[in-house]
């Protein structure tokens, strides 16, 4: 797991894109909130593969999330349901019933009474400290190679890892955003 983690700290971006010259103040429109520049540039070239990621602040709890993918496209769509889209729902009050409850994140990671409108469609939010991602090749987790197994197995060893990184940092007495007050999970 140390590796991994590793390949966290050494390979990020900040998560979200920006006001100028403030990375405090994240901007995001009704539906969802966007990549900074560097992030979306990883993304793209992952998206479409098997992949974990992790999200945190640099503060000394953490506030980190871990997850998986293993669906074309990925998790960090800018519509309802995922990411970067259910953010901004909760901002704006439009969240619907089978979208994910990230209010924790926005809880830990922003500052709700900051919320403005910028400009017609266009929001910001201030961030009560820079937010970073990592998103982690199949190959960096992985020692088979993905075009030998099939997608169960793909998504026996994403949820295997996922399981492991979720309770290693658990063990750092990281706050982990993902995991219901903080619980250790048990790997499958």
């Amino acid at each position: 797991m140390q590796s991994i983690k590793n390949y966290v700290r050494d390979n990020f971006s900040l998560l979200f894109q920006h006001q100028p010259n403030n990375t405090l103040k994240s901007i995001f429109d009704n539906k969802g909130f966007y990549f900074s520049v560097d992030a979306q540039n990883i993304y793209s070239q992952i998206k479409n593969q098997p992949h974990l990621y992790v999200a945190w602040t640099n503060n000394e709890n953490g506030n980190y999330y871990v997850g998986k993918s293993f669906q074309s496209g990925g998790r960090w769509k800018r519509q309802h349901a995922y990411h970067l889209g259910t953010l901004a729902h909760h901002l704006l009050n439009t969240i619907r019933y089978d979208d994910q409850n990230h209010a924790h994140w926005i809880e830990n990671w922003m500052n709700i009474d900051s919320l403005a409108n910028i400009d017609n469609n266009l929001f910001s939010v201030d961030l009560k400290e820079e937010i970073y991602i990592s998103f982690i090749p199949f190959s960096i987790y992985s020692n088979q190679e993905l075009n030998t197994l099939e997608k169960t197995e793909i998504r026996k060893i994403n949820t295997n890892i996922e399981s492991q990184l979720i309770q290693s940092y658990s063990e750092d007495n990281i706050i982990l955003l993902n995991v219901q007050n903080n619980r250790t999970i048990t790997p499958h």
